[in-house]
């Protein structure tokens, strides 16, 4: 399978990617893994992860902008109801240097981006947009509710994220009509080089990435289509075109719980290679606005996920860590490094951290 499988259109034009962890340490973490997917085995009631933020620039025009935030070092002085769950500790993201500051350190002024897109607008995607100038644009997807919260109690987007700034939607292309991998897509720059695609499912308006690092290179960023990559894969295509390690495969016979993750024929030890449908399933009342549709994107990006021209980047996908290295790092060789065979799987490794497929009383 390559890029034109999904639709692609061809270009000579690319962007280059460096990926920001706003996470300290991801084991520091507490959210609620049952709000987000299911099944929760016991011992894994939270959900440790990180949360990723991309800058993207335009290696034509040098314009650049960021793909979500992550989340402010202050989630105190967030909207009254996080920080009601900060203060009461149900919510714990530990960030000790926030995005421009991450981004300061790296050289990056703030007042060089020209553009922030929110993939939607939950607070550890959103940052602290009072600290890029008003020359700064804020983008959002077509569908994205951008009441403030002193006018919406429910919503999670302050008035200095939007006060005295230019406010974008990303529509798709309507006058001619442009599908990626079955999402409807938006042309950012106009020259093929980064789009950003409506991914329904996880709140209304959210919208992901899909970069060309080289004409025929791509980087999906997922934001919050799905929380794990357990949610994602397996897949029968995955199978086929990035079979598991069997050094790795042989050990999830005994890693993964059978119990919870029974073979086909219901007895004997848990069997990866025949399962073709993901191990983890979302979470039909936590934070997904509409399961049926997210469910439904899941899928589609199954084939984005075992496209050998895709390498997938989930906002919170914590087995990330071990492969590409400390952040801020740049993804643009993806491929020459070999992460997205390296990545595909790791999420099954029992010493990686993301690893959740075993009962830790012991019922396995």
């Amino acid at each position: 399978m390559s890029f034109q499988d999904l639709g692609i259109p061809a270009s000579s034009s690319t962007v280059t990617v460096k990926v920001f962890d706003l996470i300290d340490n991801p084991s520091k973490v507490v959210a609620s893994a049952a709000a987000f997917l299911t099944p929760v085995l016991p011992g894994h009631e939270n959900l440790t992860c990180t949360v990723f933020a991309f800058l993207v620039e335009n290696t034509t025009t040098g314009q650049r902008v960021m793909f979500d935030l992550g989340p402010r070092k202050d989630l105190e002085n967030s909207v009254p109801y996080v920080a009601e769950a900060v203060k009461a500790g149900q919510m714990v993201m530990p960030v000790s240097k926030d995005i421009v500051e991450q981004l300061a350190e790296a050289g990056i002024e703030a007042e060089s981006i020209s553009t922030v897109i929110w993939s939607h607008s939950h607070v550890d995607h959103t940052g602290d947009m009072s600290k890029f100038p008003a020359s700064t644009d804020l983008a959002v997807g077509k569908d994205t509710v951008m009441d403030t919260n002193d006018a919406n109690p429910q919503s999670s987007v302050l008035a200095s994220d939007v006060a005295g700034r230019k406010l974008v939607r990303l529509e798709s292309e309507t006058n001619s009509f442009l599908e990626i991998g079955g999402f409807k897509a938006h042309d950012f720059f106009g020259d093929g080089s980064f789009y950003t695609l409506e991914v329904p499912g996880h709140q209304a308006g959210h919208v992901c990435g899909l970069a060309r690092v080289t004409p025929t290179n791509f980087l999906f960023l997922g934001a919050d289509a799905c929380h794990h990559a357990g949610v994602l894969r397996t897949t029968s295509k995955l199978h086929r075109h990035f079979p598991c390690p069997g050094e790795l495969l042989a050990a999830t016979r005994r890693s993964v719980s059978a119990t919870h993750f029974p073979p086909s024929n219901l007895v004997g030890e848990f069997d990866l290679a025949s399962r073709t449908t993901p191990l983890l399933d979302i979470a039909e009342n936590g934070y997904f606005e509409d399961p049926s549709r997210a469910r439904a994107s899941i899928q589609k990006m199954g084939d984005f996920d075992a496209n050998a021209d895709v390498f997938v980047v989930l906002a919170h996908d914590e087995s990330l860590g071990a492969i590409i290295g400390p952040c801020p790092v740049s993804l643009d060789q993806w491929k020459a490094n070999g992460w997205k065979e390296k990545a595909t799987w790791a999420f099954v490794d029992e010493k990686n951290p993301a690893f959740r497929f075993n009962a830790l009383d012991g019922h396995n």
